[in-house]
């Protein structure tokens, strides 16, 4: 096996068998179930759509998920003094960063997809109504920008996680990077041009997911995602190489 996948899988493992994973994913679960709901009930009549509903009560907390199963990514590695034994291992820093953003993935993957079984499932089975409306494609469009905002938050993460000893500090760093500076800056747009408020008149990041929840696919967005998680992913990778360097 190369060393990704050995990462990767161990990685795995240990969000497996760790109470950290567990306990915000479920919490994750439960904040976004009741977001679902709360939305349900605010819109009904609306023109919005089960799915667009679903995507835009989970996109609010991903960067929160993600910014607590990255945490321990390095941070831990350098609080038990791991970080040393990797760097002097015949690793590549890019196998060591992408072994361990896959693993954060495949958790972040996993609970999208228990997520999505209310909506698609459970809800068309109590509610009549509701059963012509669930279609596939929507969801699995859905699904793939929430996934997309996901890896751009991991990926952000990875590399906050680098930077610190203490897991609860990239954590906190992670959630005000990844949540707290989008908020500022759209809030600071508007108040600079208010004009602008009659044309973003949703934050942008889930104006993109009403967008995919309703077809409307923009190839610019997912380039965006993509590059933005290339660029965190790369920017982890040279952190770890400075740290090799300075032994």
């Amino acid at each position: 096996m190369t060393a990704i996948p050995v990462i990767w899988l161990r990685e795995v493992r240990a969000f497996r068998g760790a109470f950290s994973c567990g306990v915000p994913v479920a919490a994750f679960l439960a904040a976004s179930g009741w977001t679902f709901a709360m939305m349900l009930r605010r819109n009904e009549g609306s023109v919005l759509q089960v799915q667009s509903i679903w995507g835009l009560s989970i996109a609010p907390w991903l960067p929160i998920l993600s910014a607590v199963l990255t945490m321990r990514l390095f941070a831990e590695e350098r609080a038990t003094g791991m970080i040393d034994l990797l760097m002097a291992a015949p690793l590549r820093e890019r196998d060591l960063v992408i072994g361990k953003f896959l693993s954060a993935m495949t958790v972040m993957g996993v609970a999208l997809a228990v997520s999505v079984v209310v909506p698609m499932l459970v809800l068309p089975a109590l509610s009549v109504p509701v059963q012509g409306t669930v279609r596939v494609p929507a969801f699995a469009a859905t699904l793939l920008i929430l996934f997309l905002q996901a890896s751009a938050w991991c990926a952000a993460g990875t590399m906050i996680s680098v930077l610190f000893r203490n897991q609860a500090a990239a954590a906190v760093s992670s959630l005000v990077l990844c949540s707290g500076m989008p908020i500022v800056v759209y809030a600071a747009i508007l108040a600079w041009i208010p004009s602008v408020r009659a044309e973003v008149a949703w934050m942008p990041l889930l104006v993109h997911v009403y967008d995919f929840s309703t077809g409307l696919f923009s190839t610019a967005v997912i380039v965006l995602y993509v590059a933005v998680s290339l660029f965190f992913l790369f920017g982890c990778s040279k952190l770890l190489a400075c740290l090799r360097l300075r032994g």
